[in-house]
């Protein structure tokens, strides 16, 4: 088993990354939308050393690595290929489509409202992911009690901006409502994005706005 990859990174496309080692081997690895838009923004001195760590899938007439950043998304890709009906290619366009903490919250949870809006997830299938998975992908997520409203009418996808904004010091209620403001005068915008692209635009312009 190929546990990781360490080597430079040669070349990112959206969803592969090429890997050269210091042995000068390259290895092609097929990771998240997510993990590749990461690594394309790495600088120069950053890209020379890059650890992804792996999974190998071996068949007769292939064999195909696929790359994660970290534990917890390789963890949940491997949860998510023992799902019936659920394959590697379709486990990462999944992955390429949520935060890992907000699919494992909305898991634990049983949304399967906001399941089925993850690219590669319908009705359907967020029901047997849920069934297959609710009580075998644990981590230490902090539930929401009911009393504890402080995202509002925010959607669900963006409580980890919410998070990453408020442990930079800006007040959780002044970023929910910048986030909110940003979703409404930017819908159409926001709406042919991708999460992470998302996740980017709204971050940059809630830095402006925050001051």
């Amino acid at each position: 088993m190929i546990h990781a990859v360490i080597g430079e990174v040669i070349h990112v496309g959206a969803q592969e990354v090429v890997l050269r080692t210091a042995g000068g081997i390259e290895y092609e690895l097929f990771v998240s939308s997510q993990t590749a838009s990461k690594l394309s923004q790495l600088h120069a001195d950053a890209r020379r050393q890059v650890r992804l760590l792996s999974w190998l899938q071996h068949r007769e007439d292939s064999m195909t690595l696929y790359g994660f950043t970290d534990d917890e998304e390789r963890m949940l890709f491997l949860e998510l290929i023992k799902v019936n009906g659920i394959g590697p290619r379709q486990a990462m366009k999944i992955l390429s489509g949520v935060q890992v903490r907000a699919f494992i919250r909305a898991l634990d949870e049983s949304d399967m409202t906001f399941l089925s809006t993850i690219p590669g997830v319908g009705p359907k299938t967020s029901q047997k992911i849920v069934l297959a998975l609710r009580d075998t992908v644990v981590l230490d997520i902090p539930k929401r009690s009911s009393s504890d409203n402080s995202v509002g009418n925010l959607d669900k996808r963006y409580e980890d901006l919410v998070v990453a904004l408020a442990d930079m010091g800006y007040d959780k209620r002044q970023v929910v409502s910048t986030l909110t403001k940003l979703l409404e005068e930017n819908h159409e915008l926001i709406a042919g994005k991708s999460l992470h692209e998302s996740e980017e635009f709204l971050f940059r312009n809630a830095i402006v706005r925050l001051g």
